[in-house]
C-alpha cells in the first residue's frame, strides 16, 4: 500500500521556526506541481500554542480563554444547537480523554490555498492528554501513525507536514512515531546551538525504535532566522567545523527576512509565501522546500 511522506519539524527550544518553516515548506511545495503532483498538503498543528491553527485563522477562543477550532463547513449541516462542529487532531484520541466519546478521524480543513489543509489543534485537549496515564502513552503515537498510513491519506495528500511544541510531551512522542522524515530548525545562537546534541540525540533513540519497514529518515539541521552578524557567522563556523553536526547542517538556510513575521500575522488573510515574484522570500523559500522534496524522494523511493 503506498503511504505518504511525513516530515515533522522539531526542536525542544522555543523561538527557532518550527511553525514558520513548517508553513514556508507547505506553501513552497504547494508552490510547485513537480512535487505535489496536484494533490494537497497536510499540515497538522500538534502544539497546544495553536500558533499554525492562528495562522490559517481556524480558531477561536472559549469564555475560559482557551483556544479551540472553529466549526468545521462539513459538520454544521442537520446540526443541533450546542452540538460540536469541529474537528481538531485530538479527535485521534478523544476515547481516551473522555471515556464517553469515541476516537474519530480528523475531518481536515480546508485554507485560501487549495493546495494546502490543516488539522488544527486543541489546547483544552491537548493538555488533558498530556496528563494521560504512562502506560497508555504509546497508543496516541500508534493511532496517529495508523490514520497517517491509511489509503484515504494516501490518495488524497502528496506530503504530511507536522508542526510541534517546543517540549518532550506525549505529543512530541507521537509526531515521532508517525513521523517518516524530520528535520531541526535552529537559530545560530548559543543555546540554539547548544541544545542541537539533545534533540539529535532524542531523534536518534526514535530511529532506534523504529521497525525496520517504518524507518524514519533525519533531513538535517536547518539554520533558520540567519543574520549577517558576528555572533551568528560564529556559529555557523562552529558548526561547519564540527566532526558531529558539520555533515548534519543542511545545503539552505531561511534568513531573518520581515516578510517571514509578516506572513505569519494570523490577523491577515493567508497569502501565498512564495507568491512575492521576485522577491528573496520566495526564491528562498522555494529553494528551502524543493531541497527538503529532494532529500525526501532519495530517502522514499521504494519505500511506499
Amino acid at each position: 500500500m503506498n503511504r505518504v511522506p511525513v516530515i515533522v519539524a522539531t526542536n525542544h527550544k522555543g523561538g527557532v521556526g518550527k511553525t514558520t518553516t513548517t508553513r514556508i515548506l507547505a506553501q513552497g511545495l504547494a508552490a510547485m506541481p513537480k512535487y505535489n503532483k496536484g494533490k494537497p498538503i497536510l499540515i497538522i498543528d500538534l502544539d497546544p500554542q495553536c500558533n499554525t491553527s492562528k495562522r490559517w485563522q481556524l480558531t477561536q477562543p472559549t469564555p475560559e480563554g482557551e483556544i479551540i477550532p472553529v466549526d468545521h463547513p462539513s459538520l454544521l449541516e442537520g446540526a443541533e444547537p450546542g452540538d460540536d462542529c469541529s474537528s481538531s487532531i485530538c479527535d485521534l484520541w478523544m476515547g481516551m480523554i473522555d471515556p464517553t466519546a469515541q476516537n474519530v478521524e480528523p475531518i481536515p480543513y480546508e485554507t485560501s490555498n487549495k493546495l494546502i489543509h490543516v488539522v488544527p489543534a486543541h489546547e483544552p485537549a491537548m493538555m488533558s492528554l498530556i496528563g494521560i496515564p504512562v502506560e497508555k502513552r504509546p497508543l496516541v503515537g500508534k493511532y496517529m501513525a495508523a490514520w497517517l498510513q491509511t489509503k484515504l491519506i494516501a490518495d488524497t495528500y502528496s506530503y504530511v507536514i507536522i508542526d510541534t511544541a517546543p517540549s518532550k510531551t506525549v505529543l512530541n512522542e507521537a509526531a515521532m512515531t508517525a513521523a517518516t522524515h524530520c528535520y531541526i530548525p535552529f537559530t545560530p545562537e548559543p543555546q540554539p546551538v547548544d541544545g542541537i546534541f539533545s534533540i539529535v540525540s532524542y531523534l536518534y533513540a526514535h530511529q532506534n525504535k523504529r521497525p525496520h519497514d517504518r524507518p524514519m529518515y533525519m533531513l538535517g539541521l536547518l539554520p533558520n532566522m540567519v543574520r549577517n552578524v558576528t555572533l551568528h557567522r560564529d556559529e555557523m563556523r562552529k558548526l561547519e567545523k564540527s566532526t558531529a553536526f558539520s555533515e548534519m547542517l543542511m545545503g539552505v538556510k531561511l534568513k531573518n527576512r520581515v516578510a517571514y513575521a509578516m506572513t505569519d500575522d494570523p490577523r491577515i488573510q493567508p497569502g501565498e509565501v512564495t507568491g512575492m515574484k521576485g522577491s528573496d522570500i520566495q526564491i528562498e523559500a522555494k529553494r528551502f522546500a524543493k531541497y527538503i522534496a529532494d532529500k525526501v524522494e532519495a530517502t522514499w523511493e521504494g519505500k511506499q
